[in-house]
């Protein structure tokens, strides 16, 4: 968070001008298009990032259509996860270039064709080449879409529209698992891709129509001129990539922990819960009101600074997940757990980017977004492994509940560094 925002009186968010030369955000949407835009954005990310977790639900029918076995079908996760994590680095590049709004209708449309050709795979090595390549065509979506949001949202919508874009992608966990399941019931796992694949198509002609051509990206890349920075400039921009690397981490750690709790469910969950479909699918979707509630809150909570915010929620994630190690054997306790982690799911992908956003500026907001992106697939592909090293949900339970722990303190120590270098440089 900006040192100017971190002191006591709640602020309303807003955005830091970059010292290389920007020009400042786009003019915010209004109305209707603010609207439009977050509606938008949110259900077809729900599309995007659930080809992420589809996959969980599918892996015994996986396994059996490319010969291996479950545990050898989770890596149809980790090989979307990878390259949707790579190309991600390279969003803030192509959004320079081309326009953010041309990279992302351009990048959902090729997914949807890559989507489609999932299910003609006859072999684990085509299947995974095939899952990474949906990867390498979502990975711009994410950090592109936060990016956009920060520099064409007004500041007094911004908490509100982050928080329905965050938790409608965080939903994917679950949302994802819930609609593949479902659809596999009915047209077999391949038709879960194929009917899959024509959403996604008709998604990227509505943000075609739905978001601004202005790209204060683009603005800002030719505004320096090619002038060289200066010594300033440079330790100014260390700074910042200094301030930011423990967002990064928190991000990296809380989408290892959605991944590997719910793959461990799935492969090491209680007998009443793996060997029964009807009782899976409560289970997931348990965890949606949590996340309305989230999306009902968001305007309270935005009144509190970001990084407190963050350090509340993974307080109450980390709860959750403590609850999912302790009594995870039976569906009540899953069920439970699982409701109190997603609720503090809800506030923390918010917190986070809106404090990512703030502190890179507007030169560097799709960079640092991008980067934020590229952990937490990378988060993703790691945290479907994560259960293989411990066999059992209590284990991957009270682990990944020590991780989120950590990231309360990280956040609460760096936040209180960076008050102090506030008040030393007022």
């Amino acid at each position: 968070m900006s040192p100017h925002t971190t002191s006591a009186r709640p602020t309303a968010p807003h955005r830091v001008p970059s010292h290389e030369g920007a020009t400042g955000p786009a003019a915010p949407e209004e109305g209707g298009s603010v609207r439009g835009v977050i509606t938008a954005i949110s259900l077809l990310g729900m599309l995007v990032v659930g080809q992420l977790y589809v996959a969980i639900p599918l892996l015994p029918d996986i396994g059996r259509a490319w010969g291996v076995d479950q545990a050898s079908a989770t890596w149809a996760t980790s090989a979307y996860a990878v390259t949707y994590a790579i190309v991600s680095l390279f969003s803030g590049p192509l959004a320079r270039r081309f326009g953010t709004r041309t990279v992302l209708v351009a990048g959902v449309s090729a997914l949807a064709v890559a989507t489609a050709c999932v299910p003609l795979a006859d072999s684990f090595g085509a299947g995974l080449a095939l899952r990474a390549g949906q990867g390498v065509f979502a990975g711009v979506y994410v950090p592109l879409v936060y990016a956009y949001l920060n520099t064409h949202m007004p500041a007094s919508k911004l908490p509100t529209a982050l928080t329905i874009v965050s938790a409608c992608m965080a939903g994917t966990i679950v949302a994802g698992q819930v609609e593949s399941q479902l659809l596999a019931a009915v047209v077999g796992w391949r038709g879960t891709f194929w009917v899959t694949a024509p959403l996604l198509l008709v998604g990227a002609q509505i943000l075609r129509r739905v978001l601004s051509a202005q790209d204060p990206a683009r603005s800002t890349a030719g505004g320096a001129g090619g002038r060289p920075a200066s010594r300033a400039d440079r330790g100014a921009t260390r700074r910042m990539w200094l301030r930011l690397l423990p967002l990064y981490v928190v991000g990296l750690t809380c989408s290892s922990t959605l991944t590997a709790v719910y793959t461990s469910v799935q492969l090491y969950g209680p007998p009443s819960l793996v060997g029964d479909g009807q009782a899976m699918l409560t289970l997931r979707a348990t965890a949606i009101p949590a996340l309305v509630l989230g999306v009902l809150v968001a305007p309270l909570l935005g009144r509190i600074p970001a990084r407190t915010r963050g350090a509340g929620a993974f307080a109450v994630a980390a709860t959750g997940i403590c609850g999912a190690g302790l009594f995870g054997g039976t569906a009540a306790g899953l069920a439970g757990a699982m409701f109190v982690f997603m609720l503090g799911l809800a506030a923390i992908g918010p917190a986070v980017v809106q404090e990512i956003g703030t502190t890179a500026g507007v030169a560097h907001g799709v960079t640092a977004t991008a980067l934020y992106g590229f952990t937490l697939n990378i988060g993703g592909g790691v945290g479907a492994q994560i259960p293989l090293a411990f066999g059992e949900v209590r284990g991957v339970g009270l682990f990944m509940s020590a991780l989120l722990g950590g990231c309360v303190v990280l956040l609460v120590v760096t936040g209180r560094r960076r008050r102090r270098a506030a008040y030393v440089t007022d």
